[in-house]
C-alpha cells in the first residue's frame, strides 16, 4: 500500500509522544520513584562530561529525533491498517520499537557508556534488570505513553479544515487572462484525460477532502499540463477549485486559475472545464441550500466572462452520485441518509445544471456541455417480486438528474416518490419546460463498481463488469439521444491498467459501429488519486494508483498503452465527423424525440 504521508504533522506527533514521555519520567523521578532516564541516558552518552543542563538538552533532542523516526515509519506503514481509534492504533504501535529499546539498545547503551566503562556509573546489567525490573517496565511505560500521543495526534494526513486554504496552493501574482485569437470549431473526436479535482467536506462540513492538494496538483500544475500534451492529447477535463475561487456573492479570487488558462492556452490544451465536482464552498454549505442553483449560475456567468476562450464545459458532474453520496448514503457535504435529502440534492443540482448552461449560453452561444454522469445499473439476484421492484427503482432512480436535466418525463411511480419526499409540482412542470439539450453530449463514465446486484438481503452489491459499457451506455442513449462520451474511466489495479484500458476503448469502437455517435474518450485520471477506494469516506492517504502517472509524476503502464492507443487509432478517428456537425444532427432529432415525448 502506497500513502500520502503527512510528515510535518508525522514528526510533531511523534516528538509530541517523546516530549509527554519524559514529562511524566521527570515527574516520577522528582517525586522519588524507581524509574529509567532515557532522556539523561541518551545525554550523558552523548556528553558524557558536560554539565546537567547541556547534557538534559542534549539527550532531550536525541529523544525528539527517535520519536520522530518511528512517527513517520508509522505513518507510512501502520497508520490505519487496523480498524481501531487512533489512540489505541498508536498504543499497538509502540510494540514495535519497545522490544527493540529493552533487547537491544538498552543493552547497547550500557556497554557504550563512557560512565559506566569508567566506573562512574554502575551498570544495570543485561535487560536492566540487576537493580529489579523497574527499568524495563519503564521503557514499556514510556512507550505506551509516546504511542498513545503519537496515535491521537497523527490522523487526517491529506485534506485540510473546511475554513482554510491548502498550504500547498502558492499565489504566484495573477495576471489577467491572455485574449486568445479565434478558436477554431474543427473539433472531431475527443481523446482526453482528466485531473482529479474532487473537494467534497466531510465532518458535519469542517474537513475538506480536496485530490488536487492531495494529488499535488497545486504544486506541480505546470508539470501536469506539459505531460498531458507529452501523452498527444489536446482535450483536457479540468475542475477548477470553485471552493477557493467562489469566495461570496460577487466575490471571487481567480489568480491560480489566470495562471492555469494562460499556461492551457500556450500548450494547446482544450479544457473540458469541470465548474462543479462534488463540493461546494463554505458559504453555501451544502446540497440542500436553496440558494445553490442560483450561487453556480452566477458563477457560471463570471467564469464564461473571464475565460471567453473556453467552449466546454461540464457545469455539474455526475450528479446521481452526488446526491446519493452527500445525502442517500450520508458520506459527503450535507451527509443525510433520507430520501427527501436525496430528492432536494438532485432537484438544486440538476437546476444549477440548467441555469449554468442558460447562462454560459448567454455569453458564449456556441459553447459545448459535457454532462458527465455515472453509468449505473441494477441487476436482481433472483426472480423474487421484491427484488425485482427494488431493482427496477432503482434504474428509474439513477436516471433522475439527466431526466430533469433534458426535459424527459419521469415514469408514474417516480413521479410518486418526488412528490412523497418534497418535489413541488410546479417545480417539475419547470424543469420540463427547459430546453438545454441542443448543445449537450451525455458523458457516461464506467467503472468496475457501476453495475451493482441486489442480494437476497435487497442490499445493493457490485458486481463487476458484467454487462460492460457498450451495454450500459447504450441504455442512456436509448433514453436520451444525445451524442455520447466515455467520460471515465479507470482500474484499481495498475497491473490490469492496460487491459481495462483496451476493453473500454473496445466498447467504444463497438458501439460507434453500432451507429451511436460517440465523440470522445478519456482515462481519469492523469494522476494516481488518494482514497478514492472508499469513495473519500475517511482521510486515511491510501494513494490508489489508477493514473496515468503515479504522484512522482512517473509514467505508469497505462499511460504508456494509452499514449500507444491514441498513435494508432488518432487518424482514424480524425475522419469522424465534426462535433458540430454531430450537435447539429442530434438537435433534429432531439426535436421530434421532445414532442413525441410531450404528446
Amino acid at each position: 500500500m502506497i500513502r500520502s504521508v503527512a510528515y510535518s504533522k508525522a514528526v510533531l506527533a511523534g516528538m509530541a509522544g517523546a516530549m509527554a514521555w519524559e514529562i511524566v519520567v521527570r515527574l516520577l523521578i522528582w517525586s522519588g520513584l524507581p524509574v529509567f532516564d532515557i532522556v539523561g541516558t541518551l545525554g550523558t552518552l552523548a556528553l558524557p562530561h558536560a554539565s546537567a543542563w547541556a547534557s538534559w538538552t542534549a539527550g532531550m533532542l536525541l529523544h525528539l529525533l527517535v520519536g520522530a523516526i518511528w512517527a513517520v515509519f508509522y505513518a507510512y506503514f501502520f497508520w490505519s491498517v487496523l480498524p481501531l481509534r487512533p489512540a489505541l492504533q498508536g498504543m499497538i504501535f509502540a510494540f514495535v520499537p519497545m522490544p527493540l529499546a529493552i533487547f537491544i539498545m538498552h543493552p547497547q547503551f550500557d556497554l557504550m557508556h563512557p560512565l559506566v566503562q569508567s566506573g562512574q556509573l554502575s551498570s544495570s546489567g543485561l535487560f536492566g534488570l540487576s537493580g529489579g525490573v523497574h527499568e524495563p517496565l519503564s521503557i514499556v511505560a514510556g512507550h505506551l505513553i509516546w504511542g498513545t500521543v503519537l496515535g491521537l495526534l497523527y490522523i487526517r494526513p491529506v485534506g485540510y479544515p473546511a475554513n482554510r486554504q491548502p498550504r500547498s496552493i502558492r499565489p504566484v501574482g495573477g495576471r489577467p487572462p491572455v485574449s486568445p485569437a479565434p478558436e477554431s470549431s474543427d473539433h472531431r473526436f475527443m481523446f482526453a484525460t482528466g485531473i482529479e479535482c474532487s473537494y467534497p467536506t466531510l465532518e458535519d462540513g469542517r474537513w475538506r477532502m480536496d485530490q488536487m492538494a492531495a494529488c499535488g496538483h497545486y504544486r506541480h500544475w505546470r508539470t501536469d499540463l506539459q505531460l498531458v500534451r507529452d501523452l498527444g492529447l489536446r482535450y483536457l477535463r479540468y475542475g477548477p477549485p470553485l471552493h477557493l475561487i467562489h469566495l461570496g456573492p460577487g466575490r471571487y479570487d481567480w489568480t491560480f486559475l489566470d495562471e492555469v488558462s494562460a499556461e492551457m492556452q500556450r500548450l494547446g490544451i482544450v479544457p473540458i472545464m469541470d465548474l462543479c465536482h462534488f463540493g461546494l464552498p463554505n458559504w453555501l454549505q451544502n446540497f440542500q441550500n436553496p440558494e445553490v442553483p442560483q450561487a453556480l449560475a452566477d458563477y457560471a456567468r463570471v467564469f464564461a466572462q473571464r475565460y471567453p476562450w473556453v467552449r466546454f464545459y461540464t457545469p455539474v458532474n455526475e450528479m446521481y452520485v452526488c446526491a446519493k453520496l452527500s445525502a442517500l448514503e450520508g458520506l459527503w457535504n450535507e451527509q443525510c441518509r433520507d430520501e427527501r435529502a436525496f430528492v432536494t440534492a438532485v432537484r438544486h443540482l440538476a437546476k444549477a445544471s440548467v441555469l449554468m448552461m442558460q447562462a454560459i449560453t448567454a455569453e458564449r452561444p456556441d459553447a459545448v456541455f459535457v454532462n458527465s454522469e455515472s453509468g449505473e445499473f441494477y441487476q436482481p439476484c433472483c426472480p423474487d417480486p421484491e427484488i425485482r421492484h427494488i431493482a427496477a427503482f432503482e434504474n428509474e432512480r439513477r436516471f433522475l438528474p439527466l431526466d430533469f436535466l433534458y426535459a424527459r418525463p419521469v415514469h408514474e411511480d417516480m413521479r410518486a416518490y418526488l412528490r412523497q419526499h418534497g418535489m413541488p409540482d410546479d417545480e417539475y412542470v419547470w424543469f420540463m419546460e427547459q430546453d438545454v439539450r441542443r448543445r449537450s453530449i451525455l458523458g457516461v463514465d464506467y467503472y468496475e463498481w457501476n453495475e451493482k446486484l441486489i442480494d437476497s438481503t435487497s442490499r445493493a452489491e457490485a458486481l463487476g463488469e458484467l454487462f460492460g459499457w457498450y451495454a450500459i451506455a447504450g441504455q442512456y442513449f436509448e433514453r436520451y439521444r444525445r451524442p455520447m462520451m466515455h467520460t471515465e474511466t479507470n482500474r484499481m489495479d495498475a497491473r490490469d491498467g492496460p487491459r481495462w484500458l483496451w476493453r473500454q476503448w473496445h466498447n467504444v469502437e463497438l458501439i460507434r459501429q453500432a451507429g451511436v455517435p460517440v465523440v470522445g474518450f478519456t482515462w481519469y485520471s492523469l494522476t494516481d488519486q488518494v482514497d478514492w477506494d472508499i469513495a473519500l469516506r475517511e482521510p486515511l492517504g491510501n494513494v490508489n494508483p489508477v493514473g496515468l502517472f503515479d504522484l512522482n509524476r512517473d509514467p505508469r503502464m497505462v499511460g504508456l498503452a494509452y499514449q500507444h492507443l491514441v498513435r494508432l487509432f488518432g487518424s482514424d478517428v480524425s475522419k469522424a465527423p465534426t462535433i458540430e456537425a454531430v450537435l447539429e444532427g442530434a438537435s433534429q432529432t432531439a426535436t421530434g424525440e421532445v414532442r413525441r415525448l410531450h404528446a
